[in-house]
């Protein structure tokens, strides 16, 4: 549709529902896409917290596989909303999506709202 009307803008797709990870259905997402969002907080109303870092895992490697660029996003580093420094557990958080291959972390209050 896009390259239809002319344009060059890619499509990145928000996963943050559990329909989403269904690995069939990830991969057609994933390969249809030109990348994808791993929507933390979403997700985790749908599938718990304790599924996320599973989840996360697993759709970053299929972005990897597909050689689409996969971004992280919520709650990275939330504390610094009111902190300069990120709690320990937010650090290894961050790391973790980046050794997991993640392409970048999205942040959202915490750059919006930080004191």
């Amino acid at each position: 549709l896009i390259a239809n009307a002319g344009g060059k803008a890619g499509v990145i797709a928000k996963i943050e529902r559990i329909e989403a990870i269904v690995p069939e259905v990830l991969q057609e997402i994933t390969m249809v896409s030109d990348g994808i969002m791993v929507a933390r907080g979403d997700l985790a109303v749908e599938i718990g917290d304790a599924e996320v870092p599973a989840a996360q895992k697993l759709m970053i490697d299929y972005a990897r596989a597909l050689n689409k660029p996969v971004i992280t996003a919520t709650q990275m580093m939330e504390t610094m909303i009111h902190n300069a420094i990120p709690t320990r557990a937010e650090v290894s958080d961050v790391a973790n999506a980046v050794l997991d291959g993640t392409d970048a972390v999205m942040l959202s209050a915490e750059t919006a709202t930080g004191d």
